[in-house]
Order: structure tokens, then C-alpha cells, then sequence
């Protein structure tokens, strides 16, 4: 006799790695110091089991996410929510 169990669709393949670019524009605006964004970048990619590289121009920050998920869209988000955290969190934060 068989043991059969309601599935999900879609679950039975593992996560895919996904390599996510985002672009963040200064716009008049103010963007952090290199080697803190680094710091506070690293730490909300952690968090969330992901890798972040990235590179600072004059008006720009450009970032690369690597994550694990189920599909693109969910890779999106959480690269998404990993440079907004990063963007946002204060320095004083930083647990050194």
C-alpha cells in the first residue's frame, strides 16, 4: 500500500538561485557612505539567506542580490526588501 498526501504544485522542485540588479538613484538625494551601505547590506541579505554585491557611481548605487526562491517573483521581493532595508537602516545600528 502506497503512502499519498496532498501536494502542493510547483513544490517538488527544489529553490532556483536568482541574481537580482538593482539600481538606486541619488536624485537630489543623500546615499551612504560605501563601506556602511556595505555593512548594513551584507547584514539584511543575511537575514534572509541571500548574497549582495555592489557598486557605488557618483549618482548611483547598483546591486546585485543572489537568492534562493521558489520563483522569480518571490526573488524579487525579498532582493527588493534586502537594499530598502540597507538604504534605511542608520549607522548607529551596526552591531560591529
Amino acid at each position: 500500500m502506497s503512502d499519498t498526501g496532498l501536494t502542493v504544485p510547483g513544490m517538488t522542485e527544489p529553490p532556483r538561485r536568482y541574481d537580482i540588479t538593482i539600481t538606486a538613484d541619488r536624485d537630489g538625494g543623500h546615499l551612504p557612505n560605501p563601506a556602511e551601505f556595505a555593512v548594513t547590506a551584507q547584514q539584511a541579505a543575511s537575514a534572509r539567506g541571500a548574497a549582495i554585491a555592489s557598486v557605488h557611481t557618483a549618482g548611483q548605487i547598483i546591486c546585485v542580490v543572489t537568492i534562493h526562491a521558489w520563483d522569480r517573483s518571490s526573488a524579487v521581493a525579498a532582493a527588493l526588501a534586502v537594499v530598502s532595508e540597507a538604504l534605511r537602516r542608520p549607522v548607529a545600528a551596526l552591531a560591529l
